[in-house]
């Protein structure tokens, strides 16, 4: 024995150690997560999750087109649709405030 080893308390080595593993766990999550979803399955779902959300995105994009272009060629109808809202948004009104 050392007079160096005989002055370290062993509580203080612990101490050291339990920080060490606290700072490196982080560190071994992350790795171990990217190699799960390094896997050829992983990425195989999450590709199919991506295309099927693409898929969607285009739908909403056209589907607003769409709207966009049959309220431009039927303006009676878009202006009766703007009346009955803005009727409707008065009846709430009223009936919040009351008489």
């Amino acid at each position: 024995m050392t007079g160096a080893s005989i002055a370290t308390f062993p509580v203080m080595e612990n101490a050291k150690t339990q920080q060490l593993i606290k700072r490196v766990i982080p560190f071994v999550a992350v790795w171990g997560l990217t190699q799960i979803l390094e896997t050829p399955r992983v990425k195989g779902a999450l590709q199919e999750v991506d295309s099927h959300a693409f898929i969607r995105q285009r739908k909403a994009a056209r589907s607003m087109k769409r709207a966009g272009r049959n309220a431009a060629s039927n303006p009676a109808w878009l202006a009766a649709g703007a009346a009955a809202i803005a009727v409707g948004i008065g009846l709430m009104a009223k009936a919040v405030f009351g008489k």
